[in-house]
């Protein structure tokens, strides 16, 4: 998984601070209810670029209303939020990961919006699923940036390499015979995909079309079999032994998107969030990333996948600056100025309105992204409630037991309960 994780569970020194923009403050302590509203996000700089493209919208329409930013990269800005959040110093509006979510939500360290709902924050235009990812229970304490699903992206130009085309509307066995023929066609230092087996959010669609979810309600243990896990890993472990996916060593060097193999021409297909087609395709210029859907078990059949904010924007529970806070979510997820600045940087527009106007305006990639989150209404299935408190260890885990498989530390069956066996440990 192309991806850093940490949890909210321990404090660390904080790693990042407050940074002043044209047009904004560079105070960020205090959160008093006259001074500039906060506003903290993570990511790279083509999200910093973004999101201060969209302040700055803001502060050209609020002159009188200040803000300041704090943004740091993925790991610094978990372990600074945790740090703020226990000493009631949290940014008024900040980014949260969906990982993470649950336990910021269950702590009480998030503002309920649903009585901004309909007023100062307006969701008539999103997405549903999308609107309703931020609910816990009755209350909703985020509202989605994003409208995204899973997706395998395709480089043309190594299909073409070796004269190979993928199955239309595929299934599992199509997958595997597809990335068996593929690594045997192109010979020793190519392979037909990179090894996803280790990816949790896919296991996800992978137990969805099993015909359960990964978790019971309400984050209450696993919902999936631990069979179907085994036979997840085991998916993974036979094309691994097939020499139709990477071994243990390569996949270790290969996990950015740099680095990734798709990236390199040795392998025609990678996955994850649609939006990341945008990461992979600067990447090989000379040849067009298709998005397609993930294999199922019967073809054409999407009801295993689903449309989920991944990230939100979340209000601190001890905000003194409630109503601004709000507008400013408001604005992120809302004006046209900010959905321009942003663009797919935080992923796919959670609303029509956004897509089409961003559409117009983007480069091939970007509508791709945008064409395949449209043709995905009305054929995915409900998306599944907010993951839960701990969500972030067992995505770690899930990966590590992957890799003890993928280095002969472990085997499908032996890795499944270890994974059932943490998961009852996190989840109590």
């Amino acid at each position: 998984m192309i991806t850093t994780r940490r949890t909210f569970l321990g404090l660390a020194a904080a790693g990042a601070g407050a940074l002043a923009l044209p047009g904004c403050t560079s105070e960020a302590g205090g959160g008093g209810g006259s001074g500039p509203v906060r506003v903290a996000w993570y990511g790279g700089a083509p999200v910093h670029e973004g999101v201060e493209g969209a302040l700055a919208a803001w502060g050209s329409s609020h002159p009188d209303q200040p803000y300041a930013v704090e943004r740091a990269p993925f790991d610094d800005y978990w372990d600074k939020l945790a740090t703020q959040t226990a000493g009631r110093d949290a940014p008024d509006v900040f980014r949260m990961s969906m990982s993470y979510f649950s336990d910021y939500a269950g702590r009480g360290a998030l503002r309920d919006l649903s009585g901004a709902v309909g007023g100062t924050i307006r969701t008539a235009d999103l997405d549903p699923d999308v609107a309703s990812s931020g609910q816990v229970g009755d209350e909703l304490f985020g509202i989605g940036q994003s409208s995204i699903s899973h997706a395998v992206f395709v480089s043309s130009a190594v299909l073409e390499e070796v004269g190979a085309s993928l199955p239309a509307d595929w299934t599992w066995q199509e997958f595997g015979e597809f990335v068996r023929g593929f690594a045997t066609e192109a010979g020793p230092g190519s392979w037909g995909s990179n090894d996803l087996g280790g990816n949790l959010q896919l296991f996800d669609v992978y137990a969805r079309q099993r015909g359960t979810d990964l978790f019971n309600p309400g984050g209450a243990g696993l919902a999936v079999a631990v069979d179907t896990v085994a036979e997840w890993f085991g998916l993974w472990d036979d094309l691994r032994r097939a020499d139709a996916v990477p071994p243990g060593d390569v996949s270790a060097e290969t996990g950015s998107f740099e680095t990734s193999l798709l990236a390199q021409g040795k392998a025609p297909l990678a996955a994850g969030w649609v939006q990341q087609v945008t990461f992979y395709q600067p990447l090989v210029p000379d040849s067009e990333v298709q998005v397609v859907p993930l294999p199922s078990f019967q073809a054409g059949d999407l009801s295993g996948q689903f449309l989920k904010a991944l990230d939100l924007w979340c209000v601190s529970g001890t905000t003194e600056q409630p109503e601004v806070a709000e507008a400013v979510v408001d604005f992120l997820v809302n004006d046209p100025a900010a959905a321009a600045s942003i663009g797919l940087t935080l992923g796919v527009p959670p609303s029509e309105r956004a897509r089409t106007a961003l559409a117009a305006e983007a480069g091939p990639a970007p509508q791709r992204a945008i064409e395949y989150v449209e043709g995905l209404a009305g054929r995915v299935g409900p998306s599944p409630e907010a993951w839960p408190s701990g969500y972030g260890e067992l995505l770690s885990a899930f990966d590590r037991l992957n890799q003890d498989i993928a280095f002969d530390r472990s085997d499908p069956s032996a890795a499944a309960a270890a994974f059932a066996e943490e998961a009852g440990r996190v989840l109590g």
